[in-house]
């Protein structure tokens, strides 16, 4: 078989091949919400010293609400979801719940708070449960001092 024929006959033979790999499938970004509402919304960005030899002045933004789920065996956390870039820029912040309801229980309200890293400008931040939105807040507050 010449030279060039085999160049011409391994890529058909490696294609079947190429069926077999596994493909990594990415996360769900939006799981199932569980929250029967949402309130007392607000973001800030807050500075920090870090604990080097010379302190640095660090920031990050601060998220806090009240979401209320199903009862009291349910857990609450906040993560950081994609950026919008829209004009202005939009930041998602995903809400999580996890947790069984028994008959019986009473809806409960839980304090979250999420710490992220920051960006340099803040535009609206969209709070999101599942396919919905819970709150959009509109303006965050930044007291930091920039030179």
């Amino acid at each position: 078989m010449s030279r060039a024929a085999r160049f011409l006959v391994l890529p058909l033979l490696l294609a079947p091949a190429a069926c077999l790999t596994k493909i990594e499938v990415p996360d769900e970004i939006y799981s199932p919400c569980r929250a029967t509402g949402s309130s007392d919304w607000s973001a800030h960005v807050e500075t920090y010293l870090t604990a080097h030899n010379r302190p640095v002045t660090r920031r990050h933004l601060i998220v806090d609400g009240k979401v209320t789920v199903p009862g009291p065996n349910y857990s609450v956390s906040l993560d950081l979801g994609p950026l919008e870039r829209l004009q202005p820029r939009v930041q998602q912040v995903i809400v999580r719940t996890t947790g069984t309801t028994s008959a019986g229980d009473a809806p409960t309200t839980v304090a979250v708070r999420g710490v992220f890293p920051p960006h340099k400008h803040y535009g609206p931040i969209r709070i999101r449960c599942g396919d919905g939105t819970l709150a959009t807040i509109a303006a965050v507050t930044d007291t930091t001092q920039r030179p």
